[in-house]
């Protein structure tokens, strides 16, 4: 069938050749916008920006010195929103990672999740983009979802295990098995970081900070040897702080001196000193070092260098009740009963809750005859939360209160 001279498949043959040739004028048209969109990009600002991904997180300081930097992140940002809407998301899959490091580096975390995941669903070996795991890893350490952020950063380590950023994950990650109560993990986490001699931007003495509690955990949980080889990896650490060394060698040598399992007490006591002696000499103002030395020297009958010790420690930090209820314990043990009344008196004055120090008081009064005081200082003891033994102690009121009452009736001749 013709019209007008013209068959009908001649007539449909160029209404679809004139359709292809208005589709590759919108699509050439499209392109030459999103060309234009990229032109306003300077070739510097292209250059510069090829530089830029996840691993400057931190280090590019947007808020104080970074203005010009954090202009170029906005510019490109727009460009390449711009370029993405009017291609209707038909780009390379690289040009969202790198839209997802941008909103990063401007902690624009939403925009930065939404990009990642879309170059997640394009890229079918995304796994082998280390600085796109880092920085999904980023993402989900900002909101919490520790379990992905911990797998995007372990996918990381094992593709790269050199990532300029490794120390960056070892601090995330011992921060997260730290919250997750994987004690064990988080410990070579933090020690991983501490190694590292790469920057950081999470101060490494955070990891020290975190280290030493960890530890402590161990040693409260009674898994005392857990304790002492972690104590003794953190020692080994090269350029370790004067701080940090100080600590770990006052609870190290603490621990050894309370701990029974761990040697015989000479051994014990030896080892103890030892430590404390060089966590002194790192931060020789530790009142609390001066002190757990003074309770060793006290253990092994070194009386003299126990109250100098106990001395030192009064001077380098305020009062504290625990060392004056240990004076007291020296005191009367050296059969001075007037110098020994002082210290107790000044230790419950500083702490009326000292139990030690009310228990020791009231058997200082009870060794002097003065039952209604003993019985005084005992009650005070028992209504501490630190009272180990309250049985005992309300079992021994009862005694002395009976013995104060019969006495009360002896008749004189």
């Amino acid at each position: 069938m013709k019209l007008c001279g013209v068959s009908l498949d001649a007539a449909a043959a160029r209404s679809l050749g004139a359709a292809g040739d208005e589709e590759k004028k919108m699509a050439a048209g499209k392109a030459n916008e999103i060309e234009l969109d990229f032109l306003k990009l300077t070739a510097q600002e292209r250059e510069s920006l090829v530089e830029i991904d996840s691993s400057l997180f931190g280090f590019q300081r947007l808020h104080e010195d970074g203005a010009r930097t954090k202009a170029l992140l906005l510019k490109a940002v727009s460009c390449y929103d711009s370029a993405i809407l009017k291609s209707e998301g038909k780009v390379e899959p690289e040009m969202f990672c790198q839209l997802g490091h941008f909103n990063l580096l401007l902690e624009d975390y939403p925009k930065a999740l939404s990009a990642y995941q879309r170059y997640y669903s394009l890229q079918t070996d995304y796994w082998k983009n280390a600085a796109f795991l880092y920085g999904l890893g980023l993402v989900y350490f900002h909101y919490n979802t520790f379990h992905w952020a911990i797998q995007a950063f372990q996918d990381g380590l094992y593709i790269d295990p050199s990532f300029s950023r490794a120390t960056e994950i070892h601090m995330r990650l011992g921060l997260m098995f730290k919250g997750n109560t994987n004690y064990k993990s988080s410990l070579k986490h933090f020690q991983l970081a501490l190694i590292d001699s790469n920057p950081c931007t999470l101060s490494k003495a955070e990891s020290k900070n975190h280290y030493i509690p960890i530890s402590l955990f161990y040693t409260h949980t009674q898994k005392f040897r857990t304790a002492k080889e972690a104590y003794e990896n953190l020692l080994q650490t090269e350029n370790l702080p004067a701080q940090v060394k100080a600590a770990t060698l006052q609870q190290l040598g603490w621990m050894h001196h309370t701990v029974e399992r761990l040697g015989d007490p000479g051994s014990k006591d030896s080892y103890a000193i030892q430590c404390l002696q060089k966590s002194l000499e790192a931060d020789p103002n530790s009142g609390q070092s001066w002190y757990f030395l003074g309770r060793c020297y006290s253990s092994i009958g070194k009386v003299q260098d126990a109250f100098i010790s106990y001395r030192q420690s009064i001077d380098k930090s305020e009062a504290s009740a625990d060392t004056w209820c240990s004076i007291g314990v020296l005191y009367q043990q050296q059969n001075q009963p007037m110098d020994a009344l002082q210290a107790y008196i000044c230790a419950v004055q500083l702490d009326h809750s000292h139990a030690a120090a009310w228990m020791d008081l009231g058997t200082l009064y009870e060794s002097c005859g003065q039952p209604h005081d003993a019985i005084k200082c005992y009650i005070n003891a028992t209504r501490s939360k630190a009272c180990t033994n309250t049985a005992a102690l309300i079992h021994r009121i009862k005694l002395l209160q009976v013995g104060r009452d019969q006495c009360q009736w002896v008749v004189l001749p």
